[in-house]
């Protein structure tokens, strides 16, 4: 009764309704029908369909395993936790591992984690004399437990993600990013009445493109994603299709010779298996330019969206693309009277609707003459109707769809951002992931410091200025201290109390500052929110101060460009351009930086006894750094500013972290060391699924370290309770060249990282070694230095951009070429230290030529920005760890791991 009321209200037609009407036909309704009785209808008709598919939900959380985590999410934390599966590259042997095979591979960012197929043991092909004889009916026949043994990967897709946090959502977006998979802009209401936009989820993404406007100055654009307006093009699907929707899409948006599937279709791996969830799914893809009008498709940005399954069930996703898109392309094979007038009750948008009619012989006049009466409503014309039928040459129609796409982008289309789409949907009813108190809270939080940062540079001048001139002047004067290189005819006693009294003198000074307005907010964020909202507050922090560097540096290099292209430009306008460059980044680590100064300073001033500890007002810093770490952020370790350890800090912070883990703190430490944009950071996070900043308008400076739980069962393996990993800044870094002391600045660096570690990835690129000579250089000093005082760490070169297979047998010559030059290096570096003895490579570190050398293939395939990562990247990668892992458990039986106190005396000792 309460439908029929809404058709008479609506002035539409009631079908035969039954109890077994399909939303299909009453959908429409919560559309059409307005007053009171609205929300009663939409709350009547979303609940038919919705007690179906909850019952379909259940059912697959079963299968997967998923219902414990019903509510308590998936975390993070729970998917970088080093466990015996994470190391292995095992097959899912059934469907409760279908969820950690895909987020273990979607972390390694690996292409082919949608696979949803399980392995199957081979079956005993022996057979006795009888069996021999072929069973024609029984052998051949396709039984049903064969089809329905996996399921289809969207909803495993689903599945993952309703059940992982918004961390684990956010990081789980970025990584298929980069594999160019297609990201779920809407999920359909499977354990809530609502779909739910994907916002918060893709904010971390940031891309770079080159559009033909900016082809001939080779300028290029980087934004954050859900901040760029550009078109969106949506295609749809109405009644049921012989031909594969996404399966077209994804040679519509493939460049030439390079096809990729963005969107999963029923010709891939499990693919074919039919969704049981995944229907009202719409994801999202897009196509960026790289500069080059031969080989792009479209000249700008334009993203393109794809909604599963049929639209008269899914009218509530369809109706918010109509409102978001510039073009809606709706695929059919025919339109039946119910399907014409649900078309032709489509309000007006500023959408352009387009159709694609598939059909296999002749030209079904029925559907034609529903067109023609759609065409004044929908304002059709010709050019709007693409046919597709069994004549039809797929790689033409590609060409002409491609054309339309093109056509629609020249006519000055609608643009609209991600964070627009968010205000469309909460205006249909859909929910926005962002809109959760705890992330609304911290955003507030986190713009009441960013709101006031304008220009970057000024900022950290006025705002945390315990951390520029005095943190530099002070690094220098610790240095000196130690080495005395500019004693000259002074006392040594005298020129050691004069650096101290200018030591102490620059700590009183920093001491005597006020914490700033922006910092004290800062502190409040880290210290009183509760964990969930500061873990919100420091991501808040992060994109908006991403944000403001990215633009300050662009308005900067733009500026830059144009003074070298000026004639007879001033050398000086020039480097004090260049200087605010290379300090226009900030990021959360600069505020941390400046905590542990104003705590540095304290400590000085305290033990000098000029303050009493009672008086003490920084004393709680270090405890919520320590917090911080173990919920797995990055800390600096080295500030590569000033190229100096703030010690007191960093011994306070591990000291605290050491009491909160109850002193089961036995870590391995794995760092990577190689010259600037090698692709260390990026190794590091394939590695290990982390989040060290990889451009995003600044590369890393100084060394962060990041801390990794591993599981019991790892522990009893490897003996230890953590893996410590250091990202460190690239050598030979070319806005360091210009310094007298670049050289010295190296030296230190590498020093410093291998006499810490138990493991040094030495990153280069390419086969050819003669780029690290230099470095190398470095590194035999370290580790001879580190031979003087028993510590012997293992090496590991990793050799990136080599995907040739014969690349291991080819450069054997080159290995031992290259171990010749190290213990020539080893040589001259022993006769620099004064060591007696004759010494080879050999015996300062482990090193084994054929085991220690990996080839690994480039990072992309194909031309960035549409490129996906290169799978024989990611399984390259994977097999370096499984190597590395197998490498610490055979170690662990003769050599005893660390633990944070003798980590930190490690640290004070270098």
């Amino acid at each position: 009764d309460c439908i029929r009321a809404c058709y008479e209200l609506a002035k539409v037609p009631a079908p035969a309704i039954t109890a077994h009407s399909t939303r299909a036909q009453v959908s429409l309704t919560a559309f059409l029908v307005q007053g009171p009785i609205q929300e009663i209808c939409k709350a009547f008709i979303f609940s038919l369909p919705f007690t179906e598919r909850s019952k379909a939900f259940q059912d697959i959380l079963s299968r997967l395993n998923l219902e414990k985590h019903r509510n308590r999410k998936i975390r993070l934390r729970d998917v970088l936790e080093i466990c015996p599966e994470s190391i292995k590259n095992r097959i899912p042997e059934a469907l409760s591992d279908l969820p950690w095979h895909f987020l273990r591979k979607v972390m390694a960012v690996n292409g082919t984690a949608r696979n949803t197929s399980l392995g199957h043991k081979a079956q005993d092909e022996k057979m006795s004399d009888d069996d021999k004889e072929l069973h024609i009916d029984n052998n051949f026949c396709v039984s049903d437990a064969e089809i329905k043994v996996s399921l289809h990967p969207l909803d495993v897709l689903c599945a993952v993600l309703l059940h992982s946090d918004s961390f684990l959502q956010q990081e789980i977006l970025s990584k298929m990013s980069m594999c160019q998979f297609a990201l779920p802009l809407l999920l359909p209401a499977l354990d809530i009445h609502k779909c739910t936009l994907m916002l918060w989820a893709m904010r971390d993404i940031v891309k770079k493109w080159r559009p033909h406007s900016l082809a001939e100055s080779r300028g290029f654009r980087e934004e954050n994603l859900v901040l760029t307006s550009m078109p969106t093009i949506s295609f749809v699907r109405l009644g049921s299709c012989s031909f594969s929707k996404s399966k077209l899409l994804n040679e519509v948006l493939s460049p030439s010779q390079q096809h990729h599937n963005f969107f999963i279709h029923r010709d891939m791996e499990s693919g074919n298996l039919p969704r049981e969830i995944a229907d009202g799914l719409v994801e999202i893809s897009w196509y960026f330019p790289g500069g080059n009008e031969n080989s792009d498709l479209f000249p700008e940005p334009v993203a393109v969206t794809n909604l599963r399954g049929d639209i008269e069930s899914q009218w509530l996703q369809f109706s918010f693309l109509t409102e978001v898109s510039s073009a809606v392309f709706i695929v059919t094979e025919s339109i039946s009277e119910r399907e014409y007038e649900l078309l032709s009750s489509l309000k007006e948008s500023t959408a352009k609707y387009y159709f694609i009619l598939n059909y296999k012989n002749e030209k079904p006049k029925e559907t034609l003459g529903f067109l023609n009466k759609l065409a004044p409503v929908l304002k059709l014309s010709k050019s709007q109707l693409l046919v597709k039928d069994s004549t039809t040459n797929n790689a033409g129609f590609v060409k002409k769809v491609q054309s339309t796409i093109g056509n629609i982008m020249n006519s000055s289309p609608k643009t609209v951002s991600l964070e627009a789409m968010a205000v469309m949907a909460r205006d249909l009813g859909i929910q926005v992931d962002e809109d959760s108190q705890a992330c609304q809270c911290a955003k507030k939080c986190a713009e009441d410091i960013t709101s006031e940062i304008r220009d970057v540079a000024k900022y950290k001048r006025e705002m945390l200025r315990l951390q520029g001139d005095p943190w530099k002047s002070l690094a220098k004067v610790e240095k000196e201290l130690c080495r005395m290189k500019r004693q000259g005819d002074m006392a040594t006693e005298d020129y050691k109390s004069e650096l101290k009294q200018k030591w102490l003198e620059i700590r009183r000074q920093q001491n005597q500052c006020g914490l700033t307005n922006g910092l004290t907010k800062f502190i409040n964020g880290i210290e009183h929110l509760p964990t969930v909202e500061k873990h919100y507050f420091l991501k808040w922090m992060k994109f908006s101060l991403d944000n403001t560097a990215r633009g300050n540096l662009s308005k900067m290099r733009e500026e830059y460009k144009k003074k070298c292209e000026t004639p007879g430009v001033d050398r000086k306008q020039l480097e004090e351009l260049d200087k605010l460059i290379a300090d226009g980044s900030l990021g959360v680590e600069h505020f941390m930086r400046e905590l542990g100064q104003f705590y540095e300073a304290e400590c000085s001033i305290v033990k000098e006894g000029n303050k009493a500890i009672s008086q003490r007002q920084f004393i709680h810093l270090p405890g919520i750094a320590a917090d911080l770490m173990l919920e797995g952020f990055p800390m600096e370790l080295i500030d590569g500013d000033a190229s100096n350890i703030p010690m007191n800090w960093v011994t306070d912070v591990l000291t605290h972290l050491n009491i909160r883990l109850g002193g089961r703190s036995k870590m391995l430490v794995i760092t990577v060391l190689g010259v600037q944009s090698t692709g260390k950071s990026t190794l590091l996070n394939t590695m290990f699924g982390l989040q060290f900043a990889v451009s995003s308008g600044r590369c890393t400076r100084g060394a962060f370290m990041t801390l990794i739980k591993v599981t019991e069962a790892v522990q009893k393996l490897c003996g230890c309770d953590f893996i410590l990993v250091i990202d460190t800044e690239g050598l030979k870094a070319p806005e360091l060249t210009a310094l007298e002391d670049s050289y010295q600045h190296d030296n230190e660096l590498a020093t410093l990282v291998i006499g810490l570690s138990d493991i040094t990835i030495v990153n280069m690129a390419m086969e050819n070694a003669t780029e690290m000579k230099d470095i190398l250089q470095i590194v035999v000093h370290a580790f001879l230095r580190m031979e003087e005082i028993g510590q012997k760490p293992n090496c590991q070169f990793v050799h990136q951009n080599v995907s040739d297979v014969s690349a291991h047998d080819q450069n054997m010559r080159d290995r031992k070429h290259l171990l010749e030059q190290l213990n020539e290096m080893t040589k001259a570096a022993a006769r620099m230290e004064k060591q007696s003895r004759e010494m080879a490579f050999s015996d300062i570190m482990e090193y084994n030529p054929e085991k220690h050398n990996w080839y690994i293939p480039g990072l992309w395939h194909g031309v960035p920005p549409m490129a996906p990562v290169n799978i024989g990247y990611s399984e390259s990668v994977c097999e370096l760890k499984k190597y590395l892992f197998e490498f610490i458990k055979n170690r662990s039986l003769n050599i005893a791991v660390k633990d944070i106190p003798e980590f930190i005396e490690w640290v004070k000792s270098l």
